[in-house]
């Protein structure tokens, strides 16, 4: 069987290869740099799902679905607002 394996260092590179248009790859660039910082936070911190969901004024079941990358339901700017609760300063560069 011969099976074709795709490699991409980056979230541009992997859009390209899923054909999804560079101005999509942006906005989900925006929101895993989002995520990565608020499960890092969480990680340093060693808090449990409970306790960053009080932290972040959200339900528990916010917090675990963004852990386990499930973030269909859950909106960008309410990434941002979870990040500036768990004290993270939020930025965007627009070049």
């Amino acid at each position: 069987m011969n099976q074709n394996f795709f490699e991409a260092k980056n979230t541009k590179e992997l859009c390209k290869l899923l054909g999804i248009s560079e101005k999509e790859a942006v906005k989900i660039e925006i929101r895993r740099n989002l995520v990565v910082a608020i499960k890092k936070v969480i990680e340093k911190q060693k808090w449990t799902h409970e306790v960053a969901a009080e932290e972040a004024d959200v339900g528990r079941t916010v917090i675990t679905a963004i852990v386990n990358g499930n973030l269909q339901k859950i909106s960008t700017d309410r990434l941002i607002d979870i990040a500036q609760n768990l004290g993270l300063t939020v930025k965007l560069k627009v070049a």
